[in-house]
């Protein structure tokens, strides 16, 4: 039963309000958009069957079985659904309104401004004609020769077009012979359909599928164009296939000019206790290589317990090349090799827990085959960090069985234990933690018919003491200073462990961090010998209003009193009687800019072995600047200069420099302009990076023109700034 209350205006009660004008939003931070392109779900249509139809008017006629009028500022009320105009005919038979003149229609889905309709208030369907429409939530709109509302969820529109531009000339537009809008599903569906920019033609498609909300929904994407010095021109057209809400997946065919047609594919899922993802990519035939190329990658992570955790990562490609034809970045083309691992973690109050295992395919070939990285399956590892009765007192275990694999060279067993005790006072002034351990290491090797020993071990107490005070003051501006001197005295017997192989060990690059370390060796094939102290003082200075660091200083150094013989391979001992001296400088003169200052300077050779200078600058409405200078004698010298600024609310550019000084060449330069209005964004960027350890460079160029709220053409570069 449909009731109607028909009521006589003064005023027009229930009008639409007028919305409140946003505020523009700062310089730099994109164009001033009234309404978002793409709007939120809408709920579903509400049961309007047993709504009642409220008519307000300045005149009206009624009749039980005649058709009667309203006239007079109308305005028609029923659930969501909102109707005004001067005239109305209403059918109490059939239960349809007729309008013969202009009028305004909106419910929670669309809006019409249109000519005339009629509208039956039981089937749940109108026609409306010589419409201006529009997107509920959404600046998407446009105009139609005719509309149609199907069951309280479709419309359909005959001979529209569609943008999400604001203004009487929109730089995009979509025309079509029909366009139906499935707004339950948040898609629309374009026949005969013709796309222009900027008055151009880019597209014509006699049956396509867009988004009208912001769900996820099966169909094509638009195409990824690109063009390299090695591949030609490129282009791909990727569909996205939305399985389920917690799956989805991606096949995408690409072409390339030079070297054919590959497959892209990517699979994601997503349950409450996991996540998984797999990439594969297939060329059957390479026209440069006449081979077929492929890679793949699966990752997986899983929480099937509390406190308990999987991770899996396999990782592979056909040849040795494949990333430095199909790389994208400096990143992807200078890896050495892939790591495949499996890997289980439990976590308890005071231990954890690790059993993994992992595998390397080596892609580079500078790498000899006794310099590959060793297989370890499997590798079982606990710590355990716990309190014992006393106060601030505590045993620790860090342990760890391994078993090393590689094709060429000796293979074996490893255990390595060390079990300490350390006891902790932590003061407002300062601290104190002496700690005294033994480490010992064994082994079960396979030589491979080599001579040595088979089982060799090693066992070495060691013994340190870590201490460092803490003052401060008060300064006039109401600022506060620190001053925190730390000492840490070292000491290890010499044990000779030249009979153990090397099989994950490296030295540490020194650094602030190797001054309190008890040794200077990763992995646990060796354990350096030492007698030393370190001396070190930091001191802050935090601003007295927002407690913020201003600058802090660092400075340190290691006294050797004994020289270290302990080495990877047999070599002289290190008889230096100080190390490199330390000193990092961080400032942050202003809250948007931060500078930072390093150095390791050798007294004994008179010389800079390590330095690094780096500044960045975050502005207020998005402008970003990082410039950083590395130096390390014998191995780096190269400067990083990125920059991505706003010109205004449309323009950015964006630039990268990277610069090997000991090479005299350009290891990646990056540059790029972007922009950006409220319906349409374009980007395009330029690259030209090392690809391989022969000097060959890599030069790309990527477009992308975004039409918000209906398509994405081209491929996006590399971002600069991550945080």
């Amino acid at each position: 039963m449909i009731a109607i209350f028909l009521c006589l205006l003064t005023a027009s009660p229930g009008s639409r309000a007028e919305e409140e004008e946003a505020p523009a939003p700062p310089p730099g931070l994109g164009p001033s958009c009234p309404d978002p392109v793409l709007g939120p779900v809408m709920p579903p249509t509400p049961d309007r069957t047993q709504a009642p139809i409220v008519i307000y008017a300045e005149e009206l006629d009624a009749g039980r079985t005649t058709v009667g009028e309203a006239r007079g500022s109308v305005e028609l009320f029923r659930a969501d659904q909102h109707m005004s105009t001067d005239r109305i005919l209403y059918d109490p038979v059939k239960k349809v309104v007729t309008v013969p003149g202009a009028l305004e229609y909106e419910d929670q889905q669309v809006w019409f401004r249109g000519e005339e309709a009629s509208y039956s208030f039981i089937e749940e369907s109108g026609r409306f004609h010589r419409i201006d429409y529009g997107l509920t939530g959404s600046s998407a709109n446009g105009s139609a020769e005719a509309a149609e509302l199907v069951g309280g969820n479709t419309s359909i529109l005959r001979a529209p077009d569609y943008t999400t531009c604001p203004g009487q000339s929109p730089d995009w537009q979509l025309d079509a012979r029909e366009l139906e809008l499935l707004h339950e599903e948040g898609m629309g569906k374009a026949r005969g359909a013709k796309l222009t920019f900027k008055n151009v033609p880019i597209l014509y498609a006699p049956y396509f599928t867009f988004p009208i909300d912001d769900r996820r929904k099966t169909g094509f994407l638009y195409p990824n164009l690109g063009q390299n010095s090695d591949s030609g021109f490129e282009i791909g057209i990727p569909w996205y296939w939305n399985i389920a809400p917690n799956q989805d997946a991606i096949i995408e065919p690409h072409y390339f000019t030079n070297r054919g047609f590959m497959l892209f594919g990517q699979y994601r899922l997503l349950t409450p206790r996991s996540y998984g993802n797999l990439e594969l990519d297939y060329m059957p035939s390479d026209r440069e290589t006449r081979e077929s190329r492929y890679r793949y990658l699966l990752r997986h992570t899983a929480r099937p317990r509390e406190r308990w955790g999987t991770n899996l990562v396999f990782e592979r490609v056909s040849d040795n090349r494949y990333f430095q034809d199909f790389g994208t970045n400096l990143g992807q083309t200078s890896l050495q090799f892939l790591r495949s691992s499996a890997q289980l973690t439990g976590v308890g109050r005071y231990w954890n827990l690790e059993l993994m295992a992992d595998d390397f395919q080596v892609i580079d070939d500078s790498v000899e085959a006794d310099n590959e990285p060793y297989r370890r399956i499997p590798r079982l590892a606990y710590w355990l960090d716990r309190p014992m009765g006393y106060r601030g007192l505590y045993f620790a275990l860090d342990s760890e069985l391994v078993y090393f694999d590689r094709d060429v060279g000796e293979t074996g067993a490893r255990l390595d234990l060390m079990p300490r005790l350390y006891w902790e006072m932590q003061r407002n002034w300062g601290f104190l933690r002496p700690s005294a351990g033994y480490r010992y290491t064994a082994y079960e090797l396979d030589l491979k018919g080599a001579a040595g020993d088979e089982t060799p071990s090693t066992g070495v107490p060691v013994l340190s003491l870590d201490g460092g005070l803490i003052f401060d003051r008060r300064m006039a501006n109401g600022d506060l200073q620190t001053l925190e001197p730390r000492l840490f005295y070292l000491h290890v017997p010499y044990e000779p462990q030249n009979d153990q192989p090397v099989f994950d060990s490296g030295e540490f690059t020194f650094s602030f961090s190797q001054l309190f370390n008890t040794n200077r060796f990763a992995g646990g094939d060796r354990q350096s010998d030492a007698n030393q102290l370190s001396v070190a003082v930091t001191t802050r200075r935090f601003d007295g209003v927002s407690g913020r660091v201003l600058w802090s200083l660092s400075l340190g150094q290691i006294v050797y009193f004994k020289p270290q013989r302990v080495q990877l391979e047999p070599s002289p001992m290190f008889d230096d009687d100080l190390s490199p001296f330390l000193a990092e400088f961080n400032w942050r003169p202003f809250s948007r800019v931060s500078a930072t200052l390093g150095l390791q300077w050798d007294w004994e050779r008179n010389q800079l072995d390590v330095g690094m200078v780096g500044i960045q600058y975050r502005g207020e409405w998005g402008q970003r600047a990082a410039f950083e200078y590395r130096f390390r004698r014998d191995r780096v010298d190269q400067f990083d200069l990125r920059l991505s600024w706003p010109v205004n609310e449309q323009w950015r550019v964006l630039s990268r420099v990277n610069y090997s000084f000991a090479d005299r060449d350009m290891l990646e330069f990056q540059g790029g302009i972007e922009y950006e209005s409220c319906c349409w964004a374009l980007r395009t960027v330029v690259r030209r990076y090392l690809k391989n350890r022969d000097g060959d460079y890599r030069n790309a160029i990527y477009l992308e023109l975004n039409l918000k709220g209906l398509a994405s053409i081209g491929t996006r570069g590399q971002e600069l700034f991550r945080d």
